[in-house]
């Protein structure tokens, strides 16, 4: 048992480097040791009977040019292939495969650079597309520190299918992201608006707003029966326990 648990340490490669010298995960050597071990296998378990699972990984050959392409790896200790890595290895050792999911996964951010420059095809970005689902799925907390800032936006696209509230407005431009030169974007804007066609406009002001409660009804009942709900449930549940709310509230003014 002693000589099973040093093996243990050592591949949770506390000093930060494993598998010839992949950038490493030291900072979360600690807690892959309490990691739940039934349920990093359940999750190892669905990530690889995903049907998607055999078209983003196939073999890795540790070339390293998916990282070399990464702009997270530019500005954080992050790796696509120690990612792909892990993965090889989950099914007989899941604490590495909790290295992963605890935290280290949220940096990227689904370019799927790393995927274009694949001689092997894996698509890195894929895996951890599901990877980060599984998370949601079963609620770990790397999950809800990540969603936790994007409540409001997550609830206004399961109720209406758009992310865009009219509080999202500035008083001097349409939206935050127009960069350094919305001031002065936005003395002229209120003229030349006029001479776009309205219908052109459509889904960019007031009007992207108005969602028939018919569509809303319909929208929540497709996330319901669809299994959205109780699949995010875990990690939203607040926002869920908020969108069925509105559900029914929807569902009142219909049967009245």
């Amino acid at each position: 048992m002693g000589n099973e648990k040093q093996k243990l340490l050592n591949r949770l490669n506390q000093d930060g480097w494993h598998y010839g010298g992949l950038p490493g995960l030291q900072w979360e050597a600690e807690r892959a040791k309490s990691a739940d071990r039934s349920l990093m296998r359940q999750m190892v378990k669905e990530l690889t009977q995903d049907t998607r699972f055999g078209e983003f990984f196939r073999a890795c050959i540790n070339c390293g040019n998916c990282t070399a392409m990464c702009p997270p790896f530019r500005f954080a200790d992050f790796s696509p292939r120690v990612v792909v890595q892990k993965v090889m290895h989950a099914r007989d050792e899941p604490e590495l495969f909790f290295q992963m999911v605890d935290e280290y996964i949220w940096a990227c951010f689904q370019c799927y650079s790393c995927w274009e420059v694949c001689p092997a095809h894996n698509n890195p970005g894929g895996l951890i597309a599901i990877i980060k689902e599984l998370c949601v799925k079963y609620g770990l907390s790397s999950a809800k520190k990540a969603l936790e800032p994007y409540s409001k936006i997550l609830y206004k696209i399961m109720t209406t299918g758009t992310q865009i509230t009219p509080d999202m407005h500035t008083t001097i431009a349409l939206f935050r992201d127009w960069g350094p030169h919305k001031a002065e974007l936005a003395k002229t804007i209120r003229l030349e608006r006029q001479a776009v066609p309205v219908e052109s406009m459509a889904g960019v002001m007031d009007k992207s707003w108005r969602v028939d409660e018919s569509t809303m009804r319909e929208l929540m009942l497709i996330e319901e029966e669809a299994g959205v709900m109780s699949s995010v449930e875990a990690t939203l549940k607040d926002v869920v326990d908020m969108v069925r709310e509105a559900k029914k509230e929807l569902e009142g003014k219909k049967s009245g």
